[in-house]
Protein backbone atom coordinates (compact mmCIF):
# COMPACT_ATOMS: atom_id res chain seq x y z
CA UNK A 1 0.00 0.00 0.00
CA UNK A 2 2.88 2.32 0.85
CA UNK A 3 4.98 1.68 -2.53
CA UNK A 4 1.94 2.44 -4.52
CA UNK A 5 0.88 5.59 -3.14
CA UNK A 6 4.45 6.20 -3.19
CA UNK A 7 4.81 5.10 -6.78
CA UNK A 8 1.44 7.76 -7.02
CA UNK A 9 3.05 10.45 -5.97
CA UNK A 10 6.60 10.44 -7.73
CA UNK A 11 4.17 10.42 -10.91
CA UNK A 12 3.22 13.59 -10.30
CA UNK A 13 -0.51 15.04 -12.05
CA UNK A 14 -0.31 11.42 -14.13
CA UNK A 15 -0.46 9.55 -10.69
CA UNK A 16 -4.04 10.68 -9.89
CA UNK A 17 -5.02 9.96 -13.74
CA UNK A 18 -6.81 6.77 -14.76
CA UNK A 19 -4.72 5.73 -17.60
CA UNK A 20 -2.09 5.61 -15.78
CA UNK A 21 -3.16 2.60 -13.88
CA UNK A 22 -1.96 3.35 -10.63
CA UNK A 23 -6.04 4.16 -9.07
CA UNK A 24 -6.77 0.81 -10.35
CA UNK A 25 -4.14 -0.73 -8.39
CA UNK A 26 -4.85 0.96 -5.73
CA UNK A 27 -8.31 -0.36 -5.66
CA UNK A 28 -7.24 -2.84 -6.15
CA UNK A 29 -4.92 -3.71 -3.24
CA UNK A 30 -6.01 -1.46 -0.59
CA UNK A 31 -8.19 -4.05 0.89
CA UNK A 32 -5.75 -6.86 1.18
CA UNK A 33 -4.04 -4.70 3.85
CA UNK A 34 -7.11 -5.40 5.67
CA UNK A 35 -8.06 -8.73 5.27
CA UNK A 36 -9.25 -11.24 7.90
CA UNK A 37 -8.89 -8.44 10.51
CA UNK A 38 -6.60 -4.45 10.54
CA UNK A 39 -2.95 -5.08 10.81
CA UNK A 40 -2.42 -4.34 14.24
CA UNK A 41 -4.93 -7.49 15.19
CA UNK A 42 -2.47 -9.44 12.77
CA UNK A 43 0.59 -8.06 14.45
CA UNK A 44 -0.43 -8.64 17.85
CA UNK A 45 -1.70 -12.48 16.49
CA UNK A 46 1.91 -12.26 15.95
CA UNK A 47 3.17 -11.15 18.87
CA UNK A 48 1.15 -13.72 20.64
CA UNK A 49 3.36 -16.09 19.68
CA UNK A 50 6.48 -14.44 19.78
CA UNK A 51 5.47 -13.81 23.72
CA UNK A 52 4.76 -17.95 23.83
CA UNK A 53 7.71 -18.76 22.37
CA UNK A 54 10.01 -15.96 24.42
CA UNK A 55 8.39 -17.91 27.62
CA UNK A 56 9.29 -21.16 26.55
CA UNK A 57 12.91 -20.00 26.37
CA UNK A 58 12.72 -18.34 29.57
CA UNK A 59 11.57 -21.37 31.63
CA UNK A 60 14.06 -23.21 29.74
CA UNK A 61 13.16 -25.32 26.60
CA UNK A 62 14.34 -24.37 23.28
CA UNK A 63 12.36 -23.12 20.09
CA UNK A 64 12.90 -23.74 16.46
CA UNK A 65 12.23 -22.07 13.22
CA UNK A 66 12.29 -18.56 13.13
CA UNK A 67 12.39 -17.78 16.33
CA UNK A 68 15.42 -19.67 17.15
CA UNK A 69 17.10 -16.93 17.94
CA UNK A 70 15.68 -16.43 21.32
CA UNK A 71 17.48 -19.26 22.62
CA UNK A 72 20.72 -17.26 22.52
CA UNK A 73 19.48 -14.81 24.85
CA UNK A 74 19.18 -17.33 27.63
CA UNK A 75 22.78 -18.17 26.99
CA UNK A 76 23.44 -14.10 25.82
CA UNK A 77 25.08 -15.01 22.74
CA UNK A 78 23.68 -12.32 20.94
CA UNK A 79 26.35 -9.70 21.65
CA UNK A 80 25.72 -6.63 19.35
CA UNK A 81 29.41 -5.61 19.91
CA UNK A 82 30.38 -8.64 17.99
CA UNK A 83 28.61 -7.27 14.96
CA UNK A 84 29.69 -3.73 15.46
CA UNK A 85 33.12 -4.80 16.09
CA UNK A 86 33.90 -6.05 12.73
CA UNK A 87 35.44 -4.08 9.70
CA UNK A 88 33.13 -1.14 8.48
CA UNK A 89 33.88 -2.15 4.41
CA UNK A 90 33.07 -5.94 5.38
CA UNK A 91 30.03 -5.08 7.51
CA UNK A 92 28.20 -2.54 5.53
CA UNK A 93 28.62 -5.28 2.52
CA UNK A 94 27.80 -8.38 3.76
CA UNK A 95 24.43 -9.39 3.68
CA UNK A 96 25.13 -12.22 6.60
CA UNK A 97 26.14 -9.76 9.36
CA UNK A 98 23.20 -7.50 8.54
CA UNK A 99 20.97 -10.58 9.15
CA UNK A 100 22.84 -10.88 12.41
CA UNK A 101 22.07 -6.84 13.20
CA UNK A 102 18.21 -7.29 12.93
CA UNK A 103 18.55 -10.87 14.87
CA UNK A 104 19.96 -8.66 17.62
CA UNK A 105 17.42 -6.09 17.23
CA UNK A 106 14.30 -8.42 17.20
CA UNK A 107 15.74 -10.41 19.88
CA UNK A 108 16.34 -7.32 22.11
CA UNK A 109 12.81 -5.89 20.99
CA UNK A 110 10.86 -9.45 21.93
CA UNK A 111 12.34 -9.62 25.26
CA UNK A 112 11.44 -5.59 25.96
CA UNK A 113 7.80 -6.52 25.05
CA UNK A 114 7.43 -9.70 26.92
CA UNK A 115 8.92 -8.34 29.70
CA UNK A 116 6.96 -5.14 29.67
CA UNK A 117 3.88 -7.76 29.21
CA UNK A 118 4.68 -9.75 32.82
CA UNK A 119 5.71 -6.40 34.41
CA UNK A 120 1.73 -5.18 33.70
CA UNK A 121 0.54 -8.75 34.80
CA UNK A 122 2.43 -8.42 37.84
CA UNK A 123 0.32 -4.99 39.00
CA UNK A 124 -2.38 -7.09 39.22
CA UNK A 125 -4.09 -6.46 36.20
CA UNK A 126 -6.12 -8.83 34.27
CA UNK A 127 -4.51 -10.28 31.31
CA UNK A 128 -6.55 -8.32 28.58
CA UNK A 129 -5.83 -5.11 30.42
CA UNK A 130 -2.02 -6.15 30.40
CA UNK A 131 -2.26 -6.70 27.28
CA UNK A 132 -3.88 -3.65 25.75
CA UNK A 133 -1.47 -1.57 27.76
CA UNK A 134 1.92 -3.38 26.54
CA UNK A 135 -0.21 -3.68 22.38
CA UNK A 136 2.49 -0.80 21.42
CA UNK A 137 5.25 -2.72 22.29
CA UNK A 138 3.81 -5.84 21.12
CA UNK A 139 3.10 -4.44 17.45
CA UNK A 140 6.50 -3.15 17.84
CA UNK A 141 8.01 -6.52 18.75
CA UNK A 142 6.24 -8.24 15.51
CA UNK A 143 7.37 -5.76 12.86
CA UNK A 144 10.91 -6.20 13.87
CA UNK A 145 10.17 -10.15 13.84
CA UNK A 146 9.03 -9.66 10.49
CA UNK A 147 11.63 -7.29 9.34
CA UNK A 148 14.16 -9.70 10.12
CA UNK A 149 12.59 -12.82 8.89
CA UNK A 150 12.87 -10.82 5.07
CA UNK A 151 16.20 -9.76 5.30
CA UNK A 152 17.23 -13.48 6.57
CA UNK A 153 15.04 -14.94 3.41
CA UNK A 154 16.62 -12.58 1.15
CA UNK A 155 19.78 -13.25 2.13
CA UNK A 156 19.60 -16.69 2.16
CA UNK A 157 18.14 -16.77 -1.31
CA UNK A 158 21.32 -15.02 -3.11
CA UNK A 159 23.07 -18.56 -2.56
CA UNK A 160 20.68 -20.28 -4.78
CA UNK A 161 21.01 -17.78 -7.73
CA UNK A 162 23.29 -19.60 -10.51
CA UNK A 163 23.86 -16.45 -12.50
CA UNK A 164 26.97 -14.57 -11.63
CA UNK A 165 25.47 -11.19 -12.82
CA UNK A 166 22.08 -11.69 -11.60
CA UNK A 167 23.05 -12.72 -8.03
CA UNK A 168 25.95 -9.34 -8.39
CA UNK A 169 22.20 -7.56 -8.86
CA UNK A 170 20.45 -9.13 -6.31
CA UNK A 171 23.33 -8.87 -3.74
CA UNK A 172 23.43 -5.19 -4.08
CA UNK A 173 19.26 -5.10 -3.98
CA UNK A 174 19.56 -6.71 -1.11
CA UNK A 175 22.24 -5.10 0.67
CA UNK A 176 19.95 -1.83 -0.18
CA UNK A 177 16.84 -3.14 1.86
CA UNK A 178 18.43 -3.62 4.76
CA UNK A 179 20.89 -0.89 5.20
CA UNK A 180 17.61 1.69 4.51
CA UNK A 181 15.73 -0.82 6.90
CA UNK A 182 18.60 0.21 9.30
CA UNK A 183 18.59 4.30 8.34
CA UNK A 184 15.01 4.31 8.82
CA UNK A 185 14.99 2.67 11.95
CA UNK A 186 18.42 3.92 13.30
CA UNK A 187 17.21 4.58 17.14
CA UNK A 188 16.37 0.63 17.51
CA UNK A 189 19.90 -0.09 16.72
CA UNK A 190 21.61 2.52 18.62
CA UNK A 191 19.53 2.19 21.53
CA UNK A 192 20.35 -1.75 21.93
CA UNK A 193 23.96 -0.63 21.03
CA UNK A 194 24.33 -2.63 17.71
CA UNK A 195 25.80 0.55 16.39
CA UNK A 196 27.03 3.69 17.09
CA UNK A 197 26.26 7.25 15.56
CA UNK A 198 28.66 7.13 13.52
CA UNK A 199 28.13 3.54 11.93
CA UNK A 200 24.79 5.17 10.85
CA UNK A 201 26.15 7.87 9.17
CA UNK A 202 28.19 5.03 7.40
CA UNK A 203 25.05 3.35 6.49
CA UNK A 204 23.40 6.21 5.16
CA UNK A 205 26.27 7.32 2.87
CA UNK A 206 26.57 3.98 1.50
CA UNK A 207 22.48 3.55 1.15
CA UNK A 208 22.62 6.61 -1.33
CA UNK A 209 25.97 5.00 -2.93
CA UNK A 210 23.95 1.96 -4.07
CA UNK A 211 20.84 4.01 -4.60
CA UNK A 212 23.06 5.48 -8.06
CA UNK A 213 24.31 0.94 -8.67
CA UNK A 214 20.90 -0.21 -8.58
CA UNK A 215 19.49 2.52 -10.57
CA UNK A 216 20.44 1.76 -14.34
CA UNK A 217 19.25 -1.99 -13.17
CA UNK A 218 16.01 -0.23 -12.13
CA UNK A 219 13.67 -0.53 -14.79
CA UNK A 220 14.75 -4.55 -15.51
CA UNK A 221 14.19 -5.06 -11.83
CA UNK A 222 10.47 -4.12 -12.14
CA UNK A 223 10.25 -5.75 -15.73
CA UNK A 224 11.25 -9.08 -14.11
CA UNK A 225 7.37 -9.40 -12.72
CA UNK A 226 6.61 -9.76 -16.03
CA UNK A 227 3.40 -7.83 -15.78
CA UNK A 228 1.53 -7.60 -19.46
CA UNK A 229 0.86 -4.11 -20.28
CA UNK A 230 -2.70 -5.22 -20.88
CA UNK A 231 -2.47 -6.61 -17.19
CA UNK A 232 -1.41 -3.47 -16.53
CA UNK A 233 -3.91 -0.68 -18.09
CA UNK A 234 -1.18 2.00 -18.00
CA UNK A 235 0.21 4.57 -20.78
CA UNK A 236 3.01 5.23 -18.43
CA UNK A 237 6.54 3.83 -19.68
CA UNK A 238 5.06 2.33 -23.26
Amino acid sequence: FAGIEECRMACGGHGYSRCSGIPDIYVTFTPSCTYEGENTVMMLQTARFLVKSYNQVAAGQRVSGMVSYLNDLSRQRIQPQHVAARTVSVRINDPVSLVEAYKARAARLVEAAAKNLQAELNHRKSKEDAWNRTSVDLVRASEVHCHYVIVKLFTAKLSEISNAAVRAVMTELCLLYALYGISKNAGDFMQAGILTDAQITQVNQRVKELLAIIRPNAVALVDSFDFHDTHLGSVLGN
